[in-house]
């Protein structure tokens, strides 16, 4: 099941299968294609979803704007693209304290080996890099630590045993470290996502260093409707739910436009 709005949104290419290990995943028509995007409007995604998105963080925003739309009477024109709704029941599929915490697999060693994880995550809103998978092996001499996910990195470092536990070793671009309790050959699979930090009313505020050039082009020059109302939410009203949401609507109209021109 899927909404037609939402598929706009994260514009990711369609699938017969969603992808049950990505946080808040949802089925995208199996022949959707990706609409390429003016300079404009990637202004606009990027400070949204980062300069990067992947999967994980397209879904995560994608989650928070829709369901604020959805308290606001701009929910009437999501529902004139698609009156199926599929974007409100994520309380009851993922548990927010453990969707993106980090999760580890041993695929070779010994039972009494294991793998420690230490630290905090670090923020993906800038690069929208969310998902991360590592290999992280020991031969009792390295360490080694492959991210597997973009961008690509593989680091060794010399194994040091202090009370059987090796020094701690960073997993690049993610936050996080580790460390192993055994000088044998032993390898772990580390998987998951970065939670997002930055909250919407900032992203509202990094939106308004857009310039006006870029805003005409969301919103058109003509006083058409519905990119009247969208312009007017954005630019005029008290609340901050109509305000982001007047926006995120405009490029999600002014996608659809752009793929059925």
């Amino acid at each position: 099941m899927y909404n037609h709005a939402r598929t706009l949104l994260v514009n990711l290419p369609g699938s017969t299968v969603s992808y049950a290990n990505v946080p808040y995943d949802e089925l995208i028509p199996a022949g959707y294609a990706p609409v390429k995007l003016p300079t404009y409007m990637e202004a606009f995604r990027s400070r949204l979803f980062g300069v990067s998105p992947d999967r994980a963080m397209l879904n995560y925003r994608m989650v928070q704007l829709l369901t604020m739309i959805e308290t606001t009477q701009l929910q009437s024109h999501i529902l004139e693209l698609d009156p199926r709704i599929t974007y409100n029941n994520y309380s009851t599929k993922w548990k927010v304290n453990t969707a993106f915490e980090p999760t580890v697999v041993k695929y070779l060693g010994s039972d009494n080996s294991h793998l420690d994880v230490l630290g905090n995550s670090m923020s993906p809103d800038a690069s929208g890099i969310s998902g991360y998978e590592y290999l992280v092996t020991t031969d009792g001499t390295n360490i080694t630590v492959a991210r597997q996910t973009n961008p690509v990195r593989k680091t060794s470092e010399v194994v040091v045993l202090d009370g059987g536990l090796s020094q701690v070793v960073s997993l690049p671009l993610s936050g996080y470290k580790v460390r192993v309790n055994t000088a044998n050959t032993a390898g772990w699979t580390l998987r998951g996502c970065l939670r997002p930090t930055t909250s919407l009313s900032n992203i509202e505020q990094t939106l308004r260093s857009v310039g006006e050039p870029y805003l005409l082009q969301l919103f058109g020059t003509p006083d058409v409707e519905p990119y009247l109302t969208f312009r007017n939410c954005w630019k005029k009203h008290p609340e901050f739910a109509y305000r982001l949401g007047g926006l995120v609507l405009a490029m999600i109209y002014r996608t659809e436009e752009i793929r059925n021109a």
